[in-house]
């Protein structure tokens, strides 16, 4: 397993994204080894991606990715490995927003839930989403914020992911998917824990809405 790696590990990592490289390394994650797994067989569909938390470099805002980040990495990256899909994205920082061909992102504070509806409420977002990955502010209020105001943005079939999930609050998130599982009873919900590498927060939170 130490030297298994994806197209998508050496995707991610040609724009300079933390989501995965073919060389492991303590800083890096490895979730393209797990996104290559259950995306590759869809890869060429038309699909519709989001992704909130575009890799600020701005290290005076909170989960910043260190002055020499390289905002939007994992963007060109999913456009790159999804090449007929159509990819969006948000983020705090109004100076790292781009648009480009297959891209466009919009301002989006993961915190507050009116702007987070009103964000939904741009034109280009009307549709459903087939994937909806979380990489923003990574706190527990944060994530559950963003989750259960956006939610209803996933189509049927879809995931919805929680990247960097920090090991002290994996038991918060077992508490909240109690109550989750009662009130959205579509979606499962399974956690991927340190699955190749021993770092505290190389966890994600993989939830599938089921037909």
């Amino acid at each position: 397993m130490d030297n298994y790696y994806t197209d998508l590990c050496k995707i991610m990592a040609h724009y300079g994204s933390d989501k995965g490289h073919p060389i492991k390394s303590s800083r890096i994650h490895d979730y393209t080894l797990f996104y290559h797994s259950i995306f590759k067989e869809i890869k060429i569909n038309h699909l519709r991606i989001f992704e909130l938390g575009l890799g600020t470099n701005n290290t005076n805002i909170k989960s910043n990715m260190g002055s020499n980040g390289k905002p939007c990495a994992s963007l060109y990256g999913w456009r790159h490995f999804f090449p007929n899909s159509k990819v969006f994205g948000a983020d705090i920082d109004k100076d790292i927003l781009i648009t480009f061909p297959n891209i466009k992102t919009y301002y989006c504070d993961q915190t507050n839930p009116k702007i987070i509806k009103h964000m939904w409420d741009e034109p280009l977002l009307n549709e459903n989403f087939d994937i909806i990955i979380e990489d923003g502010l990574h706190t527990f209020e944060a994530n559950v914020c963003f989750f259960e105001n956006s939610i209803h943005k996933l189509n049927e079939n879809g995931y919805y992911i929680i990247e960097d999930i920090h090991d002290s609050n994996i038991n918060l998130f077992y508490d909240k998917i109690k109550k989750w599982e009662i009130v959205y009873p579509n979606l499962t919900f399974n956690f991927v824990l340190n699955a190749y590498m021993n770092r505290d927060d190389n966890n994600l939170l993989v939830i599938h809405y089921e037909i």
